[in-house]
């Protein structure tokens, strides 16, 4: 059942129930409804109301998709050097709880861009007791694999005493272990992407991981290929750099890709709860680093509203990351000036040889199409500008968000500005740095 279709069988499940709830609307109401299944056709009619409104945008996207392509060349010319796309398969782990819906709206999504479904492969991870997401899952048949695990609740996880507020993370931990154990021990795919359900999914996802697959084996000093840009708000980005790729000290998550590889290095010792944070701790990242967009291709739905961080940070950030649009095949890109001795040179001496900028002088000038250095002396001075570019001001582990040898990059009206050291010979990140209270709090 394509996406049409589908909406037409909610809309007119929903046609149903409004009948019937008017139909018993009289005064012997209750002598034909109870009270009980007044409520259960209310609580549908809400829910098949709200998939309807989510299908119906996903009908609009695809028709702007269509409308921008009438009429227009491809934008980005093959390479000869290019590696072409991955050729083995490679599993999407999607991890779920309870979100049945949002599984359905992932899923949809996936498959409907998905280039081939021999070379990805989607699975979906569930750990709660909630059988509506197998139900859901189950509308997709073959196209899906699903695998449940127990649930952390009925399972002996160790909390310490003081952190049992933060008992999800746990809970989630443990289920990225289990994934992923059943992904490279268990079936021992080659790679992974890992997807959460409240992702949305560029157009050019699977594009994206296909052809930037090879850089994990060609280079020991990468560890993942992120679709996220933690700075990526409209007025923080170039919105026509749809092609634009860096490297990157600061793990991103929220849709990236790991090797097997990779897996049996942080399997054997995987944390028992916030895995993000113990994957950027240096004792993990080992000064690896992650290739990342300026153009995110991943973005937050609604239904990270709800979930472990009970919207934390949701509406002020993660919902106005912006999502990719438009189509390019990565996989016929030339990727070579990513592996890190041609990166490093050409970044760092394009930052240098840029003109120094005072901050305030940045930001009141008009002029477009320019690109400027504002260096840092201190980890104090690098939070007060981000708090007048607004960007990120926070650090993990010491590592800015976004950073590649302590360079972080905005785009702001028109101009490009590198955040960067002012000694350029780097000598690493203090991981014991922690920014501002006011810094975190205003994330």
């Amino acid at each position: 059942m394509n996406l049409i279709q589908r909406s037409i069988c909610i809309f007119a499940l929903t046609i149903v129930i409004l009948y019937i709830l008017l139909r018993n609307s009289g005064d012997n109401e209750l002598e034909q409804v109870t009270s009980e299944e007044y409520i259960r056709l209310t609580e549908e009619l809400t829910r098949l109301e709200r998939l309807l409104e989510l299908e119906n945008k996903n009908i609009d996207e695809i028709r702007l998709k269509l409308a921008s392509l009438e009429g227009k060349k491809p934008q980005f010319i093959p390479s000869e050097n290019a590696k072409g796309p991955w050729d083995k398969p490679i599993a999407v782990l999607i991890f779920t709880c309870k979100r049945a819906d949002a599984v359905r709206v992932v899923l949809n999504k996936l498959l409907r861009i998905r280039p081939s479904s021999e070379l990805f492969h989607l699975i979906v991870s569930q750990d709660c007791d909630d059988n509506s997401v197998k139900e859901a899952v189950d509308e997709f048949g073959s196209n899906v694999t699903y695998i449940k695990h127990s649930s952390p609740k009925h399972a002996k996880i160790e909390i310490p005493s003081s952190q049992t507020r933060y008992k999800t993370y746990f809970y989630i931990a443990r289920h990225y272990k289990l994934g992923l154990d059943y992904v490279f021990n268990t079936k021992n795919y080659d790679s992974v992407i890992i997807v959460e359900d409240d992702l949305d999914i560029s157009p050019d996802f699977f594009l994206y991981f296909s052809g930037t697959r090879w850089l994990l084996d060609a280079d020991p000093t990468l560890y993942c290929i992120s679709a996220w840009n933690d700075n990526g708000k409209a007025q923080l980005i170039d919105m026509e750099a749809h092609d634009l790729l860096y490297r990157s000290d600061f793990f991103p998550g929220l849709g990236w890709m790991m090797t097997n590889k990779l897996w049996q290095e942080l399997g054997p010792i995987w944390p028992t709860g916030f895995w993000d944070d113990w994957i950027r701790d240096p004792a993990r990242r080992k000064d690896r680093q992650c290739i990342r967009p300026e153009i995110s291709r991943t973005a937050m739905t609604d239904f990270g509203k709800i979930g472990a961080s009970e919207g934390l940070f949701f509406a002020k950030y993660l919902k106005k990351i912006v999502l990719n649009n438009k189509t390019v095949d990565f996989t016929m890109m030339d990727h070579t000036n990513l592996l890190p001795d041609k990166y490093l040179q050409t970044f760092i001496s394009k930052v240098y040889s840029l003109p120094t900028i005072k901050v305030n002088e940045f930001l009141l000038l008009n002029e477009k199409e320019k690109e400027f250095r504002l260096e840092y002396s201190s980890m104090t001075e690098y939070t007060e500008y981000t708090r007048k570019i607004k960007i990120m001001g926070d650090t993990k582990a010491g590592v800015p968000r976004t950073a590649y040898h302590g360079i972080v990059t905005a785009y702001v009206r028109g101009k490009r500005l590198y955040l960067a050291p002012a000694n350029r010979a780097f000598k690493g990140y203090d991981s014991k740095w922690e920014a501002p209270q006011d810094i975190l709090d205003g994330l």
